[in-house]
């Protein structure tokens, strides 16, 4: 034995010779004229670990001839030492080159402390939680990479567990336990309190060895001002199932070891949990394996082209493009951006039959929407899990640099997808959720919308940026329903281009022709999906009143769209003698006609965002009488006083009725059919000076690209905008 060195420092090694040399490299630059005896012991690698002996023939290498695990290693190394003090390193970590300055005045001034564990840091440069309190049946739901504490990172379960964020990154604290992936261990403290137990194979066991050094009375302590770096799982991702087991059954022996007696009950749930969590992990890391190696095939295929794309790669995801505002967003956004600076991806899901289909919107791009046919609107546990998966490979195969979600599904399905990718990959991939209306309010039973917005809070969490399209959504969205903080959701309107829509009274004459009405015909049109969230009953309901006060004019009330509700909506016309007075005209993509025709615009929701439709009426100078619901107000006006039941608000751009309020929406179009003179044409004129300079698409593009610029932390370039 070699009694004059000061530290014996054990690595145990399994096919990590090649981080090896590098970790050895880093060791003797530490130790620089400090005596020490360095062991490698060695279980039975097939990657020539006797290599190491060329470079640094003072290492003593031993060789197992099979893997006795990481505590019998160890012990091998200790038994064959003599050092008064025994360093455990892994094979893939780093020493600083100042590891060992401050720490040996520190050990010989504090004797009662037999375990010290250094700041160990991430490849990337992040503090890991290696100071840690002992395990709870808690650490297996909030340990340092569980799901949960990657979802909820700032919890308090997590914090009480991973101690290392106490530390001022200066001083020394007291801990239950630190990471036997870098510690120092008083061979007197050994002597008393014994090696490491043997029946853990590898895992745990540094947990198992502290709590016997404060049982013996030795201090365990975090010593910040010593550095390692640890690439951690390089060893064991060498045999990921073995690794993943023998984790779980140290878990087991951790348990039955310090509960002792406990409920006959407790043993067998403790395993159901812990098997369930294996499994859990083991398809989660066979996942992980299947995607590096699809990413790695992918790789070397590209390996040889020429230099890869520098732009932010920014993957846009809706659930269908069904007819209305978002579609409309997301074409813009997707084939609008600047192309030297971004380069977008868009993916969608599949419509349902009974809706509008608005995908020609890309007949003459080139940058086609991907469809993933699992993704629909209904919810469907299988389609919807083979959707993730599909959303997954996508992920893996476009690497975005951004994700930005619009509608409710999409929303959940590809945060969650980029939740588990960011995980499994160690990426950063930025999110973002734009609110294009909500389903918290008139879609569900009140039970659901509100474990609908419990499940939006949380998955808020996992988002970067929320993004709501009117001033009202966004305080709804902070202060109503309380998603996330006023400090993530930021207000972005919608844009789009309104020249059809300016332009259209040269198509005047063309509906109406369709409709084969004359122009002395009142045209009263609602244009929208027919489903229940739109409330046509109540247009109906004030058609009806409107026909009995105004028998002196011909009435049209046209329901342009088509929906779940047509067959419902159309026999309800027929049970109150509406037959001849409304028209379902069924979806039409020559909108711009329709609005040229239309005498009135009604929208009669329970619940909007940022009604397309109405911004398409303004621009097409229609007046417009809608519910006061959602973002209506910020595109109409706020009304001045509270609007009683059967009354109406003459606002700035439109006139706004109480919800479910047929005899005000009767009124307020009665108001707008009888108007004449400056203050109706005023009216009619500030709307459509307002859509088209609050929505126009230039303003949106720069607006997002603004965003997009911010969260990849770029300089804002007039050049990208």
């Amino acid at each position: 034995m070699d009694t004059s060195s000061l530290f014996d420092i054990i690595i145990v090694n399994y096919n990590s010779t090649d981080y090896l040399f590098e970790c050895l490299k880093t060791v003797f630059e530490a130790l620089g004229d400090l005596p020490a005896t360095v062991y490698v012991e060695d279980n039975a690698s097939h990657d020539s670990p006797e290599r190491i002996l060329g470079s640094f023939p003072s290492v003593r290498l031993h060789c197992n001839s099979r893997n006795i695990g990481f505590a019998a290693a160890v012990n091998q190394a200790i038994r064959r030492g003599s050092a008064p003090h025994v360093v455990l390193l892994n094979p893939d970590s780093l020493m600083d080159s100042r590891f060992f300055q401050n720490l040996i005045s520190f050990v010989a001034s504090n004797p009662d402390v037999g375990v010290i564990g250094p700041r160990i840091l991430d490849g990337d440069g992040s503090v890991q939680g290696s100071a840690r309190a002992f395990p709870t049946p808690l650490t297996a739901f909030f340990g340092r990479k569980s799901l949960f504490t990657r979802l909820f990172p700032n919890n308090r379960i997590t914090s009480a567990n991973v101690l290392t964020s106490r530390c001022d990154g200066i001083n020394p604290m007291c801990v239950d336990w630190v990471s036997g992936a870098c510690m120092i261990v008083r061979r007197r403290a050994i002597d008393q309190v014994g090696l490491l137990d043997e029946r853990f194979f590898m895992y745990w066991e540094d947990a198992d060895w502290c709590r016997r050094m404060w049982d013996a009375g030795w201090k365990v302590l975090y010593y910040p001002l010593s550095t390692v770096v640890h690439y951690v799982g390089v060893s064991s991702d060498q045999l990921m199932i073995r690794s993943l087991y023998e984790f779980h059954k140290s878990v087991y022996l951790l348990f039955d070891k310090y509960n002792k007696p406990s409920p006959w009950i407790l043993k067998p749930l403790i395993m159901a949990g812990l098997f369930l969590r294996l499994c859990f992990v083991t398809i989660s890391g066979c996942l992980h394996l299947w995607v590096s190696r699809s990413r790695w095939g992918s790789i070397r295929k590209l390996s040889k082209q020429p230099k890869p794309d520098e732009r932010i790669r920014v993957l846009r995801m809706i659930a269908r493009l069904n007819i209305g505002g978002p579609a409309i967003h997301v074409h813009l956004l997707t084939t609008r951006m600047n192309p030297l600076t971004f380069h977008t991806l868009l993916v969608t899901g599949s419509i349902s039959s009974q809706e509008g289909d608005m995908s020609y919107l890309f007949e003459d791009d080139d940058n086609k929407p991907l469809v993933i046919p699992e993704l629909q609107r209904d919810i469907s546990l299988l389609l919807d899990i083979q959707a993730m998966f599909r959303i997954f490979r996508i992920l893996n195969r476009f690497r975005p640099h951004i994700v930005d979600t619009h509608t409710a599904k999409a929303g959940f399905s590809a945060r969650f997808a980029v939740l588990i990718y960011n995980v499994l990959f160690r990426q950063h991939v930025s999110i973002v959720h734009t609110f294009h209306g909500h389903v918290f309010e008139g879609y569900f039973s009140r039970a659901k919308s509100r474990m609908f917005v419990w499940i939006e809070r949380q998955i808020a969490r996992l988002t970067n940026v929320i993004i709501a399209i009117s001033p009202i959504q966004r305080q709804e969205l902070v202060e109503r329903y309380r998603i996330a903080p006023a400090s993530k959701v930021r207000t972005i309107e919608l844009g789009f281009d309104l020249t059809p829509f300016i332009h259209c009274r040269e198509k005047a004459g063309v509906f109406r022709q369709q409709l084969r009405v004359d122009e002395r015909t009142v045209l009263i049109g609602i244009v929208g999906r027919l489903v229940p969230i739109k409330h046509h009953e109540l247009f109906l309901n004030a058609a009806a009143r409107l026909k009995a006060r105004w028998k002196d004019r011909d009435l049209r009330f046209v329901i342009v769209g088509d929906g779940e509700c047509r067959n419902e909506l159309e026999r309800r016309v027929r049970q109150m003698g509406l037959s001849e007075q409304v028209v379902f005209s069924g979806w039409i993509r020559d909108i711009p006609s329709v609005y040229a025709d239309l005498d009135i615009l009604a929208l009669t929701s329970l619940n909007e965002g940022t009604p397309f439709s109405i911004i398409e009426a303004m621009a097409a100078r229609v007046p417009v009488v809608a519910t006061c619901v959602g973002g209506v107000p910020d595109l109409l006006g706020t009304p001045n006083l509270p609007i009683f039941e059967g009354e109406f608000a003459v606002c700035d751009r439109g006139l706004l009725c109480r919800s479910n309020d047929p005899e005000g929406f009767c009124r307020a179009l009665l108001f707008v059919l009888n108007e004449t003179g400056e203050t109706r044409e005023h009216r009619i004129s500030n709307a459509r000076d307002y859509a088209v300079h609050r929505y126009s698409e230039d303003r949106l593009l720069r607006d997002i690209e603004r965003l997009y610029l911010e969260l990849m932390g770029r300089t804002i370039d007039s050049n990208d905008l």
